[in-house]
């Protein structure tokens, strides 16, 4: 008689709140998550996702009992957290980390994607007085990770108030606002923020079990350095480091930060042409300060040099926590969730009679083609999120997910690759900052 073989459950709750308007990849991660399947070595598997609220989490739904794993997405949820996060006095606040720093330490998962990474960690900068937006950063953090993120500077675009002279001051923010759809070399546009990087990896842990590769292709949009303090470098893993050539001065991938000139006439205008767009595209009227910030201007170009310093650094990192629970926590500062590609190279638009960031500051040209329906690009990193969630839900390494990319759900993965192709309209563009 055949032995049935016992499927355990893996529950994921995927924070959702996107608290300042910005969209983010939450329906990326439902799709690659919610209803997985595949064979263990040992036993089979399934995971099961939803979505969870900042009053889900005050109101005590993140418990042990209901979840496994906590999935924190980067853009919009993430870095949109750690800005609202970051004023740590509030009541509320202060009840909502304490629920999810409970939740780790009496044994859940944690996985922090980008933002999500960096909401959970303290920040170290270049210089130690932190700007507005590096404060929040660092008060955002959890106070249950070992590791910190790095960012040479950090600020938001048209906030900072010294943008207009020291624009590379903004640092990674540049490179997440301010991409227009690229082009690829057989003329398709494509929505292509951010930059593909190939990252070394750490083959000699379980995790990459069964990947032949010394490196990884995956997006960066934005994400931190990653940092090991000396005192918990036995205690902390790190699964893959940035490039050793520092990719923001790299001749293909290398920006120009620009600067805001607009000052208060420069936001007025923006919130007219903000409110005439929500009108038009029937949006919620709650994201107008977003698109306030989309469409405030003038801008204009400089010759600045956007150095970010991250060669090298820790890019993925793993650890226990240390009590009996061992609760895990996976940090990636990169989007494994989003698609990549090959070849390429940045360029600076042209400035026209009026400039921002909804209409972009650069593009990418000459993208090697893409496949026909662009799934390959979009899932070439799937896998890398289902073994983060299996290593965060303590599943040994000899049962975890496969790398290979299978048929399940292939008409929402081909509704997803369909929007990685841009469609022409401006609201398309601009959701996909």
């Amino acid at each position: 008689m055949k032995k049935t073989r016992h499927c355990r459950s893996i529950k994921i709750a995927i924070l959702a709140e996107e608290p300042i308007g910005w969209k983010s990849g939450i329906h990326y991660f439902m799709t690659i998550l919610d209803g997985y399947f595949w064979h263990g070595k040992n036993q089979d598997y399934k995971i099961t996702a939803e979505y969870v609220y900042d009053k889900d989490i005050t109101k005590n739904k993140l418990l042990n009992s209901n979840f496994d794993v906590l999935l924190v997405p980067g853009g919009g949820v993430g870095d949109g957290e750690c800005l609202t996060k970051g004023f740590k006095r509030i009541p509320w606040i202060k009840k909502w980390k304490k629920n999810i720093r409970s939740f780790i330490q009496n044994g859940g998962g944690y996985v922090g994607i980008c933002g999500g990474a960096a909401l959970l960690t303290e920040l170290i900068t270049e210089n130690p007085k932190k700007t507005f937006v590096e404060k929040l950063y660092n008060n955002s953090a959890l106070d249950v990770s070992s590791v910190q993120s790095y960012y040479k500077d950090l600020a938001f675009p048209i906030f900072y108030p010294r943008q207009r002279w020291l624009p590379e001051k903004i640092g990674a923010a540049s490179y997440v606002f301010s991409f227009q759809p690229g082009e690829t070399e057989d003329g398709r546009k494509i929505l292509s923020g951010g930059v593909p990087l190939d990252f070394k990896i750490n083959s000699d842990h379980d995790f990459f079990n069964g990947y032949d590769q010394k490196e990884i292709r995956m997006r960066w949009w934005g994400g931190p350095g990653l940092v090991i303090p000396p005192a918990f470098k036995k205690s902390v893993s790190v699964l893959a480091w940035y490039p050793s050539e520092e990719f923001s001065m790299a001749e293909n991938s290398k920006i120009h930060p620009w600067r805001y000139t607009g000052g208060l006439f420069g936001l007025i205008n923006g919130l007219k042409k903000a409110v005439s767009f929500i009108r038009k595209e029937k949006i919620d009227l709650k994201q107008l300060f977003t698109y306030l910030f989309y469409f405030a201007g003038d801008w204009k170009k400089t010759n600045n040099d956007l150095d970010l310093n991250l060669k090298n650094r820790a890019a993925i990192t793993c650890e226990i926590y240390p009590n009996e629970h061992k609760g895990r926590i996976f940090l990636c500062a990169t989007h494994p969730e989003y698609m990549v590609w090959n070849g390429g190279c940045v360029t600076e638009v042209d400035e026209t009679d009026y400039n921002c960031i909804g209409y972009g500051f650069h593009q990418w040209k000459s993208i090697k083609d893409f496949s026909k329906t662009g799934l390959k690009e979009l899932t070439s990193t799937w896998w890398l999120v289902r073994r983060a969630v299996a290593w965060s839900a303590k599943v040994k390494s000899e049962d975890f997910p496969p790398i290979h990319e299978d048929d399940e759900k292939k008409d929402k993965k081909e509704k997803l690759a369909e929007d990685l192709f841009w469609d022409g309209s401006l609201k398309s563009q601009i959701e996909n900052i």
